[in-house]
């Protein structure tokens, strides 16, 4: 199975990819660990920094699924397109994908940014990678079949429901 997990940056898509880890052991790709791999500082990165960040992150998450492993892609994944790409190598590789969406209101994120300016509890988003992430989001549709979550979910029952 391919779980592509989508939402802003600060919705907690990092926070459920580790917990989903811990209990069940799935591989995950991370384009964050291709982009620190690469040594990029995202407020710098050229599209063809991205796009290299993303091939690699690609070509990892393809050798997986053809070695039968059940992936969790923590990619942000913004845009259709790019949830669009992932489906189809899940679909080229004979592996049924599931969309989630971390459906953080905006202010909870906002709240999340502001205060890890000073905790660092993570890598601090810089404002204009913010706003941007901010302009690009396309929403899931109904189409997608996005399966949803937020804080405010009983995480137990919820991979009860759509996990196991």
């Amino acid at each position: 199975m391919l779980y592509i997990i989508t939402g802003l940056p600060y919705a907690g898509k990092t926070t459920l990819t580790h917990e989903l880890v811990r209990r069940f052991g799935f591989t995950t790709i991370s384009v964050d660990e291709f982009i620190d791999q690469g040594g990029y500082v995202v407020e710098r990165m050229t599209q063809a920094d991205w796009d290299r960040a993303y091939t690699q992150a690609f070509r990892g998450l393809r050798n997986y699924l053809l070695r039968g492993k059940t992936v969790l892609f923590d990619g942000g994944s913004l845009k259709r397109s790019e949830r669009d790409t992932l489906k189809r190598i899940a679909e080229e590789t004979g592996t049924p994908a599931k969309l989630i969406y971390i459906n953080t209101p905006r202010n909870v994120i906002k709240r999340r940014w502001l205060e890890n300016r000073t905790s660092k509890v993570r890598d601090h988003v810089k404002e204009t990678t913010m706003d941007k992430a901010l302009d690009m989001f396309e929403e899931p549709q109904r189409e997608e079949n996005p399966i949803l979550y937020n804080q405010d979910t009983d995480l137990g029952s919820w991979i009860k429901r759509n996990v196991i």
